[in-house]
């Protein structure tokens, strides 16, 4: 099979890059895999590519000169005769790639979303004709998803499942990484990892950590587009010895070994990849009522609302008040075999696309 994946938003540390990644390389073992990103590629993810023998592809301008971006994936898709084109986003502006594998004579067209609400909601509803049409088969992170773009249209579900024995706590990491922010160990250190924008809503987190004690602490993973204006909130409020700023890493499970608390105030989700990854490494996770219930794995998620923070305050303070590392890693394999019994567990997950893959081109 000759399969192209692409991500509509960039290629990057992200839930859709690493879903994408996770997948491409099982299935580079036996198959012709490409990935199309619209976006300069970080060197440690074009290192992971070229260790699995994946193709990657640039096609510049997506937002920027929309209808380049359109011809020039077009021509690659009709060139190359992908058997497979998949394509990962959040709405119906998947059309433009579904719409150009369509022309471009590709037989098998996917549309794979990954949230339940869209930023962009009248270009969303523009293009949703174009979509229903473009696409030959429906697939979603979650059944929230998928029930929300597909409108009562059949789709497959493909979980984003993670790699269980990457994410085993370690104790030289955790101290490494709490070092290197001065974080002792009597301290509490919540966590939460996304892109900083509207949707993840870290600025929620600051008036939280305000009101609980000194000794709990935050580090807020990844990059975007409102960081700066979040970093300067924290100065202004005199919190930067108390919330940090990692920047994208490339070893997200030594902080998830540092971590203890997960924290996510995201005002939407679908099944959040880093939820499931906070939840393999054994952490506890308290995240807002608007991510779907689907994303409780282990019975270890507990879901406040965004509109009381006291209720915020309490669940951090009621979840950290028994915590330790020692038990945290004492339960984790009951853990993780919760998570691989509920189907999230990468490599099956990657064998099961792989059939309907399969399955779509008989």
């Amino acid at each position: 099979m000759k399969i192209l994946f692409i991500n509509t938003i960039k290629l990057d540390k992200n839930g859709i890059t690493t879903f994408i990644l996770n997948n491409a390389k099982f299935l580079a073992q036996t198959n012709d895999v490409s990935i199309l990103a619209s976006n300069e590629v970080d060197s440690s993810i074009r290192n992971i590519l070229i260790a699995n023998n994946i193709k990657l592809i640039r096609v510049p301008y997506r937002k920027k000169k929309p209808l380049q971006y359109f011809q020039g994936l077009k021509q690659i898709i009709k060139n190359e005769k992908y058997d497979v084109v998949h394509v990962n986003g959040n709405s119906a502006t998947m059309s433009i790639e579904l719409l150009a594998a369509r022309l471009a004579g590709c037989n098998c067209r996917i549309a794979h979303v990954h949230n339940t609400v869209t930023d962009h909601p009248i270009i969303h509803n523009l293009l949703y004709p174009i979509f229903a049409v473009s696409l030959t088969a429906r697939m979603a992170c979650s059944n929230a998803a998928g029930q929300w773009l597909y409108k009562g249209k059949s789709f497959y579900t493909i979980n984003n499942g993670v790699n269980m024995s990457e994410y085993v706590p370690s104790l030289k990491a955790r101290n490494s990484i709490r070092d290197k922010y001065g974080i002792k160990e009597s301290e509490i250190l919540l966590g939460n990892i996304g892109f900083f924008n509207l949707q993840k809503n870290q600025e929620a987190l600051i008036p939280i950590i305000e009101q609980l004690d000194k000794k709990y602490k935050l580090v807020l993973i990844g990059d975007g587009i409102l960081k700066e204006k979040i970093e300067k909130i924290v100065n202004d409020h005199h919190l930067s010895t108390r919330i940090f700023f990692s920047g994208n890493v490339d070893n997200v499970k030594d902080y998830l070994s540092a971590i203890d608390l997960f924290v996510m105030t995201s005002k939407f989700e679908g099944l959040p990849f880093a939820l499931v990854e906070a939840q393999a490494s054994g952490l506890h996770c308290i995240v807002s009522d608007k991510v779907s219930k689907e994303a409780d794995l282990t019975e270890n998620v507990q879901f406040v609302s965004l509109n009381n923070n006291d209720d915020w305050i309490d669940t951090i303070l009621d979840a950290s008040k028994n915590y330790t590392f020692e038990r945290r890693v004492s339960v984790l394999n009951n853990i993780q075999r919760r998570i691989t019994d509920k189907n999230y567990d990468a490599q099956k997950n990657a064998k099961y696309l792989e059939n309907i893959f399969k399955k779509l081109l008989e």
